[in-house]
């Protein structure tokens, strides 16, 4: 089964428990995103993330969600979260948007699943205003999301997360500076700037 059917095929059934949630909005809070900005919510899956990131900018801001996945995008949409939220189908590598057009980007719980991943942060990164973040983040720890997808088995199997020393490597690699990360039994984040 090809990657993009396996997620079509799990969109009408994705659910996140509560404490994931809770997870994700302490890892937002975190970042401290100002009011007003404008933020790419990449492999937004059925947009999770989407009113964490919708309360951080408020009314004056926007979010923006894109993923592969027709069916995760249609079921984000179905949730109508206002008129300073929108998604559609878009490649993280090839994403459709000018440089410079986010003061922000969130990548949650999708690294692992980029086939080319140099290509996805050079693509988030180009579309990162100078000077401003990219948050590659997962509410479960490194260990558990590599177990997860190993019993899963079928087309993520393999699809593991790195350790943080490679990924720090990678990130760098990439250009991102001010590189910051917790590896904890709950979570797995990372914080990085695009430089001037």
């Amino acid at each position: 089964m090809l990657l993009k059917e396996y997620f079509n095929q799990m969109a009408a059934k994705w659910e996140v428990m509560p404490e994931v949630t809770e997870r994700l909005r302490e890892i937002v809070g975190k970042c401290a995103v100002e009011k007003g900005a404008r933020v790419l919510d990449v492999a937004c899956g059925t947009g999770v993330l989407t009113p964490i990131l919708l309360e951080a900018v408020g009314e004056g801001g926007e979010v923006v969600g894109i993923d592969f996945a027709p069916e995760m995008v249609k079921h984000a949409c179905l949730k109508k979260y206002g008129d300073n939220a929108r998604f559609l189908v878009a490649d993280v590598t090839n994403l459709p948007f000018e440089d410079n057009s986010f003061d922000w980007v969130f990548c949650n719980g999708a690294l692992p699943h980029f086939t080319d991943i140099p290509g996805a942060l050079s693509e988030m990164k180009r579309v990162l205003r100078i000077g401003r973040q990219l948050v590659i983040c997962h509410a479960s720890s490194r260990e558990e999301i590599n177990e997860k997808h190993r019993s899963i088995g079928g087309p993520v199997s393999d699809h593991l997360l790195p350790t943080a020393t490679e990924l720090k490597a990678v990130f760098e690699e990439a250009g991102f500076d001010a590189i910051s990360f917790e590896d904890k039994s709950d979570r797995f984040v990372f914080t990085m700037r695009k430089p001037a």
